[in-house]
């Protein structure tokens, strides 16, 4: 197979996934109760959840309303239940989540005020009930963009760290371009996502740094993932982050080449649309242990240990206080092989890789996942090429509770 066909089979299978959820779900659902009417609607927007409660629209649901009308209203905030009502002839709105036992009242001079004061309440003003709702958001909702699934930035900076091990150890085992030690990477990838009836596309660019120092026994990898995920509803949402890590050769025999990088890493998330805004930080170790099979092929063994937490920070009018912190394990294992073949007189390398994350600590809705994925691609070590490899590649991802994505990548180093 070619790469030409290789791409275009990549592409109908994406097609293909892309096309098994048609009812995707809406992020936010109100049923409305006024007097004896009641309509079911969907929200993409945080917003527009409480803007529901506007004047305007709601006669335009309701046209008997008026601001002395009974309310009741059951909300899907993001998988967690929750309870809006004004009480006949009141202004004051009270908001309840029956799970956590939480009741809270907002009473403005009119109903607007205290909409408006309910909206203000989760872009962060009250710390104490954000706290416990956005606990509640990662355990149940399958979306969430912070952490719980594979589409969140903690699921992104894990799989970041061991990615970057694997390439730098790829490196030293298929020879760098002659006279050159450091190289700068763009990886773009699309993916598509299918969460529990929510489909999700991902658009990731990640750009990297690696240096090899002069004795090529320690190297340095810098790299700043950017990610925009849209749900099919029209929820946007954010992030990027910045992963610093030095990686040391202990062993180099003809049987072993062992790899180890401890990293650090920050990243910072947000979503106007999911009311969500938060930042991680954290860190690791990550080991790769390569045994060469021959010298065109080698099985490596790849372990990675670290450590999150979560902080608030602002990003446009939320500040939504995510206190969570969260130990992982990702383990797997990768072959990689030089085919028969070549480029302009590069060889052509493929690698296929299986691996498995656990996460522990605070509870999360999908505390492990498994990911298998294939790549080919060439290598130019001529001194003076412009392009030093060139990748194409795949991912699919199946995470507990039904979590399930294609992603397809291509990118070069130079």
């Amino acid at each position: 197979m070619n790469t030409k066909q290789l791409i275009i089979k990549l592409g109908m299978a994406l097609v293909t996934f892309s096309s098994m959820n048609l009812y995707a779900k809406d992020v936010f659902t109100s049923e409305i109760q006024v007097d004896n009417q009641s309509q079911v609607l969907g929200y993409s927007s945080i917003s527009d959840v409480a803007d529901q409660y506007d004047s305007y629209n709601m006669k335009a649901m309701f046209p008997t309303y008026t601001e002395t009308s009974f309310v009741n209203a059951k909300v899907n905030l993001r998988d967690v239940p929750v309870n809006l009502s004004y009480a006949q002839n009141s202004s004051t709105l009270t908001f309840k989540i029956p799970s956590l036992g939480i009741e809270r009242t907002y009473t403005g001079a009119t109903r607007e005020e205290s909409k408006d004061m309910f909206l203000d309440a989760l872009k962060g003003e009250d710390k104490e009930l954000l706290k416990k709702l956005t606990a509640e958001w990662v355990k149940n909702s399958p979306i969430d963009p912070v952490a719980g699934n594979p589409t969140s930035l903690l699921s992104m900076m894990v799989g970041s760290m061991t990615d970057n091990l694997s390439d730098m150890a790829s490196d030293q085992m298929y020879g760098l371009k002659e006279n050159s030690s450091s190289n700068f990477g763009m990886m773009p990838r699309f993916g598509r996502y299918t969460q529990q009836g929510h489909d999700i596309n991902v658009y990731n660019l990640p750009l990297t740094y690696s240096h090899w120092f002069e004795s090529n026994k320690t190297g340095l990898v810098l790299d700043l993932p950017i990610t925009v995920s849209k749900t099919s509803d029209g929820a946007l949402s954010g992030s990027l982050n910045l992963g610093v890590g030095l990686n040391f050769k202990l062993a180099s025999t003809e049987s072993v080449n062992w790899y180890l990088m401890p990293q650090i890493r920050g990243g910072v998330t947000g979503s106007e649309d999911f009311g969500t805004a938060a930042l991680i930080y954290g860190g690791g170790l990550s080991s790769n242990a390569q045994f060469p099979l021959n010298e065109n092929s080698a099985v490596s063994i790849i372990n990675m240990v670290s450590y999150y937490k979560t902080d608030s920070i602002k990003v446009g009018d939320f500040d939504s206080g995510y206190d969570l912190q969260n130990t992982i394990l990702r383990n797997g294992v990768e072959y990689s092989h030089v085919l028969h073949k070549s480029v302009a007189g590069s060889p052509l390398i493929a690698k296929l890789a299986y691996a498995r994350t656990d996460f522990s600590g605070d509870q999360l809705f999908s505390e492990l996942s498994h990911d298998f994925s294939g790549s080919i691609g060439f290598k130019n070590k001529k001194p003076k090429a412009w392009i030093d490899e060139y990748r194409i590649g795949f991912t699919y991802t199946y995470a507990d509770k039904d979590l399930r994505g294609f992603t397809i990548n291509a990118g070069y180093t130079f």
